[in-house]
């Protein structure tokens, strides 16, 4: 039986039998006296009553100074202690409501620093073996990220295992374990994975290549598929692709130009085969007629050569948007020619950036300096970046002897580069839509290479997402989700900001964030965080708490547009928040606008935590941080972003928790939160 009764019930009773055995000691005391001395009772009593009572009372007062100052504390240390048993956690243990426990305190804090002492000679011993291991990650990483083409690798059910940012830019907001599906037509893909298994059937290995299209069909990709086998059993598949969209438009336009280009040849043609058949059969004709054929056979020429003229000029636009064009600083190319050229040439002026092929310019003008260098007649070569609205001009200035548009048309007339096969200077300058042309100066001559003005590249961290793989995801477990292991599944823990406390009077979110769990790890590179325009007035006092008012929220999307992006965000995923069914009201009064449900599998942190720590008389988000070391930062306090940062830390300490205390499954977790449901009402948040 005792070991069904609590510690503080335990002292309860203890105190209750003894006051209650001080009391039976005293009346029969009293009872014995009366008997020995006789005389009226009255007295006895009331002095019986009396000091029963005052017993009562002191048992009452001294249990109640017990239960604060050691019972209390004794189950405080004790669920610290299996806490850092359980969860490692730097935080020393809180001594001061031990105060009265003599060395108790200090000697759990000496449990707590020998504990950690321990881990961190393990985790050193770990680190020292795995850093190997840790400089291959890194190569693979670096690789991986910097791929020209889109990588991902996905479980044979479709979720991702690993992406890469150039697959991150072509499909979206990817995430590990969230299904590709969500972010390309799956019927292509499907066929492509048949098609491979078929052809592993016959003993063949190859890749599958399809075609593919995004699920909003804006791009179009073409992909290869290759299957990831270990021991003979397929555990996944990659996927490499790239951005074909820009390949087929070409592709297209420039079948639409030569069928232009046939029917406005053939009309023309046929018609100047016309008047010279007829010319040639009368050889006597008057010299009137002869002249209006002749002048009908200029008007049929003149009509070929322009619309000659014509598809030459979309075609030319064609083949400009298929040459790689990214944006190049002027500079870079000016070092390249000083480097090859480096006697008489210096380039003056600030850094332009234009979008052109920067090899291709730099071997086009460096063929120009040659030649106006050949003969000796030329000097004193400048070179400048000059902007003119929506181009920049490269110009070489130089001193001496002209140089005629032939000598030009010469040089442009070579093979560009070894590296570029059979494309010309003239090939290259077409390419870029553009021309090259010399004219006088005030102090000599220039050349003149117009090029279309760029932005400056913004420059982005190496590593934007900071976790982009996993190979060790769970299996996708049958059944239902409530019977999943909790270290199986997706989590998204989220918080919002409001403009009140009550969303059914008014009340409306102003802010909403939201990062994921995945296999125990935190995504910090898989963020959902934007501000909300709540169509209505920010009052002051809640501007107060999390920061945003009026100006802040305007322009910015409402709650329709982000409430589905962020349904999507947790698309397979378990909801968790700090005092759920507030943020999650806000959420559900939305659903009818939105026309989605927000069905998710919902865990709220505090009924977690009166459910693991029953003594516990806080549980704010505030408490559980300092139970589990976890750092709050007073600047991202009340931010949706900083509280589910911080919720997602205690989280991943409380799944810990739970399995340690036999509940595995979401549905037990589940079922141990509603059990303290009605702790709500008696707690702080």
């Amino acid at each position: 039986m005792h070991e069904r009764l609590g510690l503080r019930v335990r002292f309860a009773l203890f105190f209750g039998a003894l006051a209650l055995g001080g009391t039976v000691l005293l009346g029969g005391a009293l009872w014995f006296g009366h008997a020995r001395a006789g005389g009226p009772a009255d007295g006895y009593v009331i002095a019986g009553v009396l000091a029963g009572c005052g017993l009562l009372g002191l048992a009452a007062w001294v249990g109640l100074l017990f239960d604060s100052n050691v019972a209390r504390p004794i189950q405080a240390l004790a669920s610290d202690l299996q806490t850092r048993a359980r969860v490692d956690i730097a935080a020393d243990i809180d001594e001061a409501p031990a105060r009265y426990l003599g060395a108790l305190a200090p000697a759990a804090n000496a449990i707590h620093d020998a504990l950690a002492a321990t881990r961190e000679a393990q985790d050193r011993a770990v680190a020292e073996r795995t850093a190997a291991l840790n400089r291959e990650k890194a190569m693979f990483e670096a690789l991986l990220r910097d791929l020209a083409e889109g990588v991902v690798v996905a479980t044979p059910d479709h979720r991702i295992m690993l992406y890469n940012r150039a697959a991150l830019g072509l499909l979206g907001d990817l995430g590990l374990d969230r299904p590709l599906t969500a972010f390309l037509r799956p019927e292509p893909l499907t066929h492509a994975l048949d098609r491979m298994g078929a052809r592993a059937a016959r003993g063949e290995a190859e890749a599958e290549r399809f075609l593919a299209a995004t699920d909003s069909g804006e791009r179009f990709l073409m992909a290869r598929v290759s299957p990831v086998a270990v021991e003979g059993q397929r555990v996944g598949y990659v996927l490499i692709f790239h951005d074909a969209t820009e390949d087929l438009e070409a592709h297209a336009e420039l079948d639409h130009l030569f069928n232009t280009m046939l029917e406005a040849v053939r009309r023309p043609t046929a018609a100047i085969g016309a008047l010279f058949d007829a010319i040639e059969s009368d050889p006597d004709m008057a010299g009137e007629v002869r002249s209006a054929f002749f002048a009908q056979l200029r008007s049929e020429q003149a009509m070929l050569v322009d619309r000659m003229n014509q598809v030459a000029d979309r075609y030319g636009v064609a083949t400009t948007r298929r040459w790689p064009m990214p944006a190049v600083a002027s500079d870079d190319i000016f070092d390249a020619l000083t480097a090859r050229l480096p006697e008489d040439l210096r380039f003056e002026g600030g850094r332009q950036f234009v979008r052109c092929d920067g090899f291709a310019i730099s071997e086009l003008l460096g063929r120009v300096i040659e030649g106006l260098r050949a003969d000796g007649r030329r000097g004193g070569f400048v070179l400048r970046a000059v902007p003119e609205g929506r181009e920049v001009c490269l110009e070489l200035h130089w001193t001496g002897a002209p140089v005629s548009d032939g000598q030009i048309d010469r040089w442009l007339e070579t093979p560009l580069s070894a590296g570029y096969g059979e494309y010309l200077g003239r090939d290259a300058l077409e390419g870029h839509g553009t021309e090259l042309w010399a004219e006088p100066t005030e102090t000599g001559h220039r050349l003149v290479l117009p090029l279309v003005a760029a932005a400056a590249p913004v420059l982005t961290p190496a590593d934007p997402r900071p976790e982009f793989y996993d190979f060790s995801l769970p299996r996708a477990a049958a059944g239902t989700l409530a019977d999943r292991p909790l270290s199986g599944l997706s989590y998204v823990v989220f918080d919002t900001e409001t403009t009140g406390l009550a969303p059914r009077q008014g009340d409306e979110i102003v802010q909403i964030a939201g990062l994921r769990i995945v296999n125990g790890r935190i995504l910090r590179g898989e963020v959902f965080n934007t501000l909300v325009n709540p169509g209505r007035h920010i009052p002051a006092s809640s501007t107060a708490v999390h920061g945003i008012d009026d100006a802040m929220v305007r322009g910015v999307p409402d709650v329709v547009s982000v409430g589905r992006r962020f349904h999507a965000f947790c698309e397979g995923a378990v909801l968790v928040a700090h005092n759920a069914a507030f943020d999650m009201a806000f959420l559900k009064m939305k659903e009818d606008r939105l026309g989605l449900r927000f069905d998710h599998p919902v865990l709220c942190t505090v009924l977690l935590s009166a459910a693991l720590y029953p003594h516990a008389e806080d549980h704010t988000l505030d408490a559980l941080a300092c139970r589990f070391g976890v750092r709050l930062d007073p600047e991202h306090r009340h931010t949706a972003l900083g509280d589910a940062l911080a919720t997602a830390e205690v989280f991943r300490h409380m799944l810990d928790e739970l399995q340690a205390t036999g509940v595995r499954t979401l549905g037990e977790a589940m079922a141990r939160a509603n059990e303290m449901h009605r702790i709500r009402r008696a707690q702080s948040y």
